[in-house]
Parts: structure tokens; sequence; C-alpha cells
């Protein structure tokens, strides 16, 4: 097996499989801290592959891997759809007297207390929700064990690589080879530290509008220059812009396989010149490449004093529909700084809070301006991009992981009959009435849920083959 393939194949089961077993395992935990009768935990849907009982509960990995379910006693027509072949079993269909009576004579063992139905409303709501919010505690635990493993990155530079024209940072006088030195008179050494210090001290990073100029000084050639600096915010995304970048065009971590890795690029090089231009930053390389899909471009990077030359190829990634832009793989270098648990902690929750927000934004977009489904990944997808961050690092994995179980959280609380979201629907709209919505009408919303989502990802996996095959 080639190794690429074997590397996206066993990340992307380890993906699916770590957000599938936390997502079931979540509803399986509170139905047994409730009493809820557990008659199945399935790994997958569709026909099972292995089954094992320990104690009342069958435990199934299932051969369609994208999924899983929970299966309780009592839990009404979800039981039917759940298990395949219940359904052959069944004389009566379920939610007429007939199968009814049916049903409660196969359950007849398990006692009434112990069925899902007959728990108060408010644990059926914590049942339902426990496999999305688990999704979220995982990301969560995810970004903090590694910002406890590797700490907070930290760009160790403060020279000025490029300025823009017109920016900010081109108003106050500044000029490309200039090393920050102090910013609202504290001392910094990390250009991470300098735009937070900058931001701070501008009055941007909490809820103000009023921008105040701040103080800066630079070190130009051998004086200290002082300036001020009035930022300004970009007028699509509200962002602060300084308009300077860092020089910071040295090589860091370069991913396996990837057109970096082949022309021999290492950690610690400084790439110099690209297609025939000097390059001063990170953000220069970057333009260049992205523009560069599929197009050989000259490159010059140093390394113990000496230059080095070749030719490398970006490779084409497609970032939208019908708009893909050229990546050599590599990443600039960075150092960190290691925190103690309390600090990975609150790290990771702001992590998770801003991973969890600008997906929710994306999802809204999505809505709001009709995307097609063409701008949607499927499982194909999944696994590419699985693979392509297993091959940067274990750590980038986990990185992907925690975004991924990001979305399934959000997505699985969509008010979809069969998703999560559904079930608590159905819920809200039993509390509200005071009795429970039919059962017949919960089985034909949720069978066309399932129906569409079906066709769903149907549309989507088909739509993965032909960007894999076609491209």
């Amino acid at each position: 097996m080639n190794g690429d393939l074997g590397i996206t194949i066993l990340a992307s089961v380890f993906t699916l499989g770590l957000v599938v077993i936390v997502h079931e395992l979540g509803h399986f935990l509170f139905c047994k801290l409730f009493g809820v009768y557990v008659k199945t935990f399935s790994v997958g849907m569709g026909p099972k592959l292995l089954v094992r009982r320990w104690g009342e509960t069958e435990y199934a990995l299932s051969l369609i891997p994208f999924g899983g379910y929970v299966k309780m006693a009592g839990e009404g027509m979800m039981e039917e759809i759940q298990d395949t072949g219940t359904l052959d079993q069944r004389k009566y269909p379920l939610g007429t007297e007939a199968g009814n009576r049916e049903r409660a004579g196969v359950d007849a063992d398990i006692p009434a207390d112990r069925k899902f139905l007959n728990k108060p409303s408010w644990q059926r709501f914590l049942v339902f929700v426990a496999g999305p919010l688990f999704n979220l505690v995982l990301a969560y635990v995810i970004y903090t064990g590694l910002y406890l493993h590797e700490g907070v990155p930290l760009n160790p530079v403060t020279e000025i690589g490029t300025v823009t024209a017109g920016s900010p940072a081109d108003r106050a006088g500044l000029l490309p080879g200039d090393v920050f030195v102090s910013v609202a008179g504290q001392p910094v050494d990390d250009w991470y530290a300098m735009l937070d210090r900058l931001g701070e001290a501008a009055g941007l990073n909490g809820a103000a509008t009023t921008i105040r100029p701040v103080e800066v000084e630079v070190r130009r050639d051998a004086a200290i220059v002082r300036t001020e600096v009035l930022l300004a915010r970009e007028p699509q995304t509200g962002e602060w812009q300084l308009g300077c970048d860092a020089h910071d065009n040295l090589v860091g971590r370069v991913q396996r396989s990837g057109p970096a890795d082949r022309l021999g690029l290492q950690r610690g090089d400084r790439i110099v010149e690209l297609d025939g231009a000097p390059v001063r930053s990170h953000r220069q390389v970057l333009e260049i490449v992205q523009a560069s899909a599929g197009r050989p471009l000259a490159i010059a990077w140093e390394r113990d004093g000496q230059t080095l030359r070749g030719s490398v190829t970006p490779e084409a990634f497609e970032i939208l529909p019908d708009s893909t832009v050229g990546r050599i793989h590599y990443e600039k270098l960075q150092e960190s700084r290691n925190l103690g648990l309390r600090e990975a902690l609150v790290f990771g929750h702001r992590q998770t809070w801003h991973t969890t927000s600008q997906t929710a934004a994306e999802l809204a977009r999505w809505v709001k301006e009709r995307m097609g489904l063409d701008s949607v990944g499927g499982p194909i997808r999944i696994a590419q991009v699985a693979g392509e961050m297993a091959r940067w690092g274990f750590d980038r994995l986990l990185v992907f992981i925690a975004f991924f179980s990001v979305n399934l959280f959000l997505l699985n609380l969509l008010p979809i009959p069969v998703l999560d979201g559904g079930h608590v629907l159905f819920l809200v709209l039993e509390v509200l009435r005071g009795k429970p919505v039919d059962e017949r009408v919960q089985g034909i919303a949720t069978q066309l849920g399932l129906i569409i989502l079906l066709l769903f990802m149907t549309v989507v996996l088909v739509q993965d083959g032909v960007r894999v095959f076609a491209g």
C-alpha cells in the first residue's frame, strides 16, 4: 500500500472513530446515569459486523462508519429506524394499536421505569444533547492538552519585513528593517506579543470603538526612533490592521512528501527569493505561492551562510468551488512558551469558543447566502484533510479532530428530524402541548429526515469522488 494512502486511511478511521465513539458515549453515559435500559451501543450504522454483549447491552461495530447510535428501550419509532433487523421481525407497524401491543410484548421483561419515554422530559433532554456536548468537550480536551504539551506559539522576531503603502505603519513612518523595541512603554521581543500589546494600548481588544494612538519605539540602524501609530479597522471584516509584516521568511515545519519536502527545504532555512523576486516575509511567500498553482517557481534560500537554488511547483488546493490556491506545504518558523495547567485550561477554552463561533458564523453564512452543496465536503474530503494533517504530524491531526468535533456539535443540534436537534424539537413541542407528538408523525418526519440526510450524503459523496478522480 502506498505510504501516503495508508496514512490517509488510518488518519480518517481514527478521526471518524474517535468523534463517533465520544458522541455516542455521551448518550450512553447519560442513559446509564438516569437508569435507561440500553439495548445496543453501535459504532457505525447498518448491518452489524462485530457484536459482543456485556451485561444488558449489546456492543456492535457496524458496516457504515459514518455515524452510530444508542438504542434505548421504550424509545419509540427510533428503535425501528436504528435497527434494520427489527423491522423484519415486526408484524404490525409501530404507532398502531396492534404495533404498540406487539412492542410491549417484546419489551415485557424490561421494567417500565427503565424505558426512555417514561423518563422525565428534562432527563430525556439531557440524553439527547449529551452526544453533541461530548463532542464539544472532546474539542476542549484536545485544545487544552495541546496547549499544555506544546505551549502557545511565539514568532521570535520584531523586525519589520515589509510595509504596505498607505497603511497605519506607513503613515507612522515605519520602514522595512526597523525592529520594534517597545510598545506603549513596554518592551517586546515577539511579534505576536507586540500585536497584542498594540491592540490593547489602542483600546481595540475589548468592545471600545475609539482607537487611541500608541507610541512605539523601533531600532533603526544604531538609533532608537519614536513614533505614534494610529491603527485602522478593515471595513469588510472589522478587524484592525497595522499594515506591516514580520521579517519571518524562515522555514519551520515541513510537511512529509509535500513540494517543500521534495525540494529539500529544512527547518531554519530562510527563503530569500521566489519567482525572481526578493522576499522578506512569510506573507510575501504565501502570496506568490498561492497565485502559482501548478506553475514551477524558481526559489532561492539560505542555509548556514550558503545560498541554495532550485525549482518548486505549488500543488493546487481547493478552498472554494472553482477556486484553488497553490501550496508547497511548509510553515514559518515559530517557537513556543510553556503553559501551566491553569493557563492551558484558559487557552483551551478560548480556542474552543473561537472555533465554535467561527464555525457557527460560517454555517450561518452558508444558509444566508444559499451556497450550493458543491461548497460542502463529505467523507472523502474529510479523509483527505485528515491524511494531510497526519502528514504534518499527530498534533495537527488532533487539531483537525477538534475542529471536526465542533462541527458535529453544531450540526447535530440543528432542528432536523433524525438528528439530536430534531429529537429536542419534538421534546419541546411535547412540553408546550402537554402531550407527546403523535408517534406516527414523529416516525414519518424522522424517516423523511433520514431520507433527506442520505440523499445529501450521497450527493456530497459523489461530488467528493468527482473532485478526486477528475482532479
